[in-house]
């Protein structure tokens, strides 16, 4: 055999990995590598895949071609052998989400509707004639009705399983001085809203607060009233034209549509920044078989970096963090357009889990956009209070356990008792165990043992396993 290329081949599917260094003529079938390695690495038949890596990039190895049909390049190169994951435990969330049913909204909840820029407008306007209507006629009763976000009026819908708003109403009086200056700053904002509106362009929360900086104070108050009025009007925020800045990112077999230029995320190694305005987005298209929303940045680029997405047929999503709505609202997207399972990869603290109930039931503050954010269908993948004991096999080292602080498990008692917990008895399981063990950790304690230790063991075992919640 000819030694045309050089390759430094390496055995994943064991801690350490092996490697071992080989020569391949280019127009070998590549069923003789696969023969190769389980020769030499005395690998089970059938049971293992192997990677190429070649200009940065890594292509999956198909038995059935040559090698000189791939990119290859004239230095030494990199052929990683990893396990082969089953994906046969995704069949039964595939027909859990195919058998999903759709519930009409509850009575006596504030639903809200995405409209366009002039049916949202003619609202506005609407409210304000309404509004200076009242003050003609009686002073004293003028008031914009706003739906109260008060706990007492928001709740955790069983049917729906998302977190809910309901129709007790806050009057906002321009009579009462103790509500007048927050009257004129609404009004403000609705004005500097009617204008985007008017002109059909966008804004950000960030724009809003600077248009008349000395009326608010700080953003927090415009923000707020922004909130205020889409309630108000029973409009998503996308509806009033006024986004967030993005902070999300993308990586993987999904591509669409945005502003009408084709983005294919599955050449974009490092990710797609998400879109601050979910209207730019269409035509979604992909042939993953799943879609994991990762917490942290750090862990999203080590998947993104060892194109976890071609391994295991998925799309990779992160919010860094806590998410914003830019980011819920793709994620809602590619559970309606695409009809995909969705797992959550997150710490396995009181924060990850609060993170994991806000993408999946809804979060307090936007209750009434509920069911334009939230994704009741997502399944917890990891990190999970039990996979940090001796038993469940991943061998977390005992140093990379942190003790959770009297707060930590004052938070996680609180949440035992929210609605949607005691109604999701897998969650309570979970909470009642890291409570129990007093330890929480973060997902990169995975890789204590080896820098792909999540990519090349947690994930696949977790998947193949069904072990999610």
């Amino acid at each position: 055999m000819s030694s045309d290329y050089k390759f430094i081949i390496s055995n994943s599917t064991v801690l350490p990995a092996i490697e071992r260094t080989a020569s391949f003529d280019k127009d070998i079938q590549v069923r003789e590598i696969y023969s190769w390695a389980r020769e030499t690495f005395d690998l089970k038949r059938g049971s293992y895949v192997l990677f190429l890596r070649s200009f940065k990039k890594w292509y999956k190895l198909e038995p059935t071609r040559k090698l000189s049909r791939y990119n290859l390049q004239k230095e030494t190169m990199s052929i990683s052998i990893k396990n082969s994951v089953s994906l046969d435990k995704l069949q039964s969330v595939r027909e859990e989400l195919e058998h999903l049913t759709k519930y009409l909204m509850p009575f006596g909840v504030t639903h809200v509707a995405t409209k366009n820029s002039q049916e949202t407008n003619n609202l506005l306007v609407e409210y304000a004639l309404d509004f200076l209507n009242q003050a003609m006629i009686s002073p004293n009763n003028a008031a914009f009705q706003i739906p109260s976000r008060a706990g007492t009026n928001v709740g955790f819908d069983e049917d729906q399983e998302l977190v809910l708003i309901g129709r007790q109403m806050i009057d906002r009086q321009f009579r009462n001085l103790a509500s007048v200056s927050s009257v004129e700053q609404m009004t403000i904002v609705m004005k500097l809203i009617h204008d985007i509106l008017s002109r059909d362009i966008h804004s950000t929360k960030r724009d809003i607060f600077y248009m008349n900086v000395n009326a608010f104070d700080k953003q927090s108050v415009s923000d707020s009233l922004i909130e205020d009025v889409g309630a108000m009007l029973q409009v998503t925020r996308s509806s009033l034209n006024i986004s967030a800045s993005s902070k999300g990112i993308v990586v993987g077999r999904i591509s669409f549509k945005e502003k009408g230029d084709l983005i294919n995320c599955r050449a974009i190694g490092a990710g797609k920044a998400i879109s601050p305005n979910i209207d730019d987005i269409e035509s979604m298209e992909t042939d993953a078989e799943m879609c994991l929303v990762i917490e942290k940045d750090a862990i999203f680029n080590r998947l993104a970096e060892d194109q976890f997405y071609d391994y295991v047929p998925s799309i990779l999503v992160t919010a860094k963090g806590q998410p914003d709505i830019a980011t819920r609202q793709f994620l809602k997207k590619i559970n309606d357009d695409l009809n995909l399972p969705i797992f959550a990869i997150m710490d396995a603290d009181p924060y990850g889990f609060e993170i994991m109930r806000v993408y999946s039931v809804g979060s307090k503050a936007l209750s009434f956009e509920s069911s334009h954010l939230a994704v009741p269908s997502i399944k917890w993948l990891g990190l999970l209070p039990s996979d940090l004991a001796p038993e469940s096999g991943f061998d977390i080292p005992r140093s990379d356990l942190i003790k959770m602080t009297s707060k930590d498990i004052h938070h996680s008692k609180l949440m035992l008792e929210e609605e949607f917990v005691r109604r999701k008895p897998k969650w309570k399981e979970q909470l009642e165990i890291q409570i129990a063990t007093g330890f929480k950790a973060e997902i990169q304690a995975l890789n204590a043992r080896d820098p792909q230790y999540i990519t090349n063991f947690y994930l696949p075992q977790k998947i193949e396993a069904g072990d999610f919640i």
